[in-house]
């Protein structure tokens, strides 16, 4: 989903925020759904957080997600000067982060858009590491808002790569993935990719307002560069039950157990999402759905939802990063939950 254009209608409330979020050591004794939460926001960059990937490299936890940056003469009122851009925080136990490298306009980013291209604004990364390299897949697009028949702006898949899981550099100029099918025809979102035997699997959020509206898809590759797209739904909100639509948003994980499970976003109410959880043999499903959310809504500073988790599995825990979103996405935050794992299905 196209979040941060609305981020860029309301820039002004953005802007003089972020001020009111101190975090605790320990998490709350809060449960949401069969997760435990931390009960602050444990990452908000210099002007907002969202869309959060996690990966472990060795001792430390790296953090991908969406940012801003205001470049020019820094005059956050003007348009031109906003950048929507990846950033990257780093941190020893996944609640207390940092910037993971120096700072370029206030943001540690590790990919800049190219106003110039398809991709002028970023966001939804997706990070991953094959063989000794470092591959971030990523929503780009060209354009904001622009009225509500172009509220999803046409959002299109890259990849871009790094030595080091610090600064990326993008090696192929066109996107991997098009918005050219029934089921994307007006964007794709939210990529998430893992392997299984010699086969990539993603999954991303397709729109297409005309048909389904929006809903998860699937595309496969032998590289994870030249992708096969399919135009089945994966899951629908018929299977999920207390869904009012589609799934979207979503993280695929295999577990130590060889199941998969499907970390998704999905709408319990007007304004109000919450993640939801299913699992399946096959990276694809047929998917048994958990009967209820396993995390929503319990604090104020979520108080539109919770939004796109990102997920690893460590030390008997399931841990899930999320962006939690106030005033229907005039302001981000990034969010962490944690499971017992194995699940009490």
């Amino acid at each position: 989903m196209n979040k941060l254009s609305y981020y860029i209608i309301g820039i002004i409330g953005v802007l003089i925020i972020l001020t009111n979020c101190k975090k605790d050591d320990d998490l709350a004794d809060v449960n949401s759904g069969i997760a435990t939460k931390h009960p602050t926001p444990v990452w908000e960059g210099n002007w907002l957080a969202g869309d959060p990937s996690v990966i472990r490299v060795d001792n430390k936890l790296l953090m991908y997600y969406t940012s801003l940056i205001i470049t020019g003469d820094g005059d956050g009122d003007n348009p031109d000067n906003l950048q929507i851009v990846i950033s990257v925080a780093e941190s020893s136990d996944g609640i207390d982060w940092d910037f993971a490298k120096s700072l370029y306009y206030g943001e540690s980013v590790t990919l800049e858009n190219d106003t110039s291209s398809w991709d002028k604004i970023l966001e939804t990364a997706f990070v991953k590491k094959i063989d000794n390299e470092y591959f971030m897949y990523y929503t780009g697009y060209s354009e904001g808002v622009d009225g509500v028949n172009n509220i999803v702006a046409n959002g299109k898949i890259g990849v871009a790569k790094s030595p080091d899981g610090l600064v990326f550099e993008r090696f192929l100029d066109d996107p991997i993935l098009l918005p050219d099918s029934d089921v994307d025809i007006d964007g794709l979102f939210s990529p998430s990719v893992i392997k299984h035997d010699s086969t990539y699997y993603m999954i991303y959020a397709g729109w297409a307002l005309a048909n389904q509206g929006y809903g998860l898809f699937g595309a496969t590759s032998n590289d994870g560069l030249n992708w096969q797209k399919g135009e089945q739904l994966l899951i629908s909100n018929s299977e999920v039950g207390w869904s009012l639509d589609n799934p979207r948003e979503a993280e695929l994980v295999k577990a130590p157990d060889g199941i998969f499970y499907l970390f998704f976003t999905s709408d319990i109410g007007n304004n109000n999402s919450s993640i939801g959880l299913a699992r399946s043999e096959n990276p694809f499903g047929p998917w048994e759905v958990y009967s209820k959310p396993i995390i929503s809504k319990t604090y104020d500073w979520e108080e539109s939802g919770l939004i796109a988790p990102a997920v690893l599995i460590e030390n008997n825990k399931i841990r899930v990063w999320y962006m939690a979103e106030i005033n229907s996405f005039s302001n981000f935050y990034i969010g962490y939950a944690e499971i017992e794992y194995p699940i009490d299905w």
